[in-house]
Formats: C-alpha cells, structure tokens, sequence
C-alpha cells in the first residue's frame, strides 16, 4: 500500500514564476543601480512593501517565449497573462504588472 497524499500549508499568497533561461541571458539589469536580477529586485521591492513571505518567487525553465532584453513572467493566479518585462523597467512597475489582476 502507498503512502496517502497530504496537504501542507504555506505562507504564500501569490507564487511569481520567472523564466530562469531569460533572467540568465540579462545578467542583470533591474533595480536602481540597473545591476541586479528581476528577481532579486522583485524580491527587495517586496519586503519594502511588507508582503515578506507571503509572495513566492520561482525561477522556471524555459516557459516558450523568449523576448529580447526582456525576461518573460508569470503570476500563477493567471495563466493566461504572460508578461515581459524589459530591461531597465522600474522594479515598481513590474511589480503592479506582474501582482495586476487578471485583464
């Protein structure tokens, strides 16, 4: 007999999925100084506001579109907007648009 599937809680709210060959290819290139990662800036971004834990982000593989100077994210809440964000866009704006509701 097989061990029975179990549930566990999180904190998160909201998961952010980043395609990891995009961000690997910008090396870079978001926050105030332009030198870090969407991901890194995202996350700082994140705890300025407060939302601490309860955002997850996650790194993927390649999600098939593949923008240039542009890294090409998801919120998980709709999958049916993809987004890339270019390089240089201000780690705020990112942020509203990636967080946005769905429309």
């Amino acid at each position: 007999m097989t061990d029975p599937i179990e549930a566990r809680p999180t904190p998160w709210q909201t998961v952010l999925l980043l395609c990891g060959k995009c961000a690997r290819k910008m090396d870079g290139g978001y926050g105030p100084e332009k030198k870090q990662t969407l991901r890194s800036a995202l996350r700082s971004e994140l705890k300025a506001q407060g939302h601490g834990r309860s955002v997850r982000i996650i790194e993927t593989r390649c999600m098939g579109l593949c923008p240039k100077k542009a890294v090409t994210a998801l919120n998980a809440s709709a999958p049916t907007r993809l987004l890339t964000i270019p390089r240089g866009t201000p780690v705020v704006e990112a942020l509203a648009q990636v967080m946005a509701p769905r429309g």
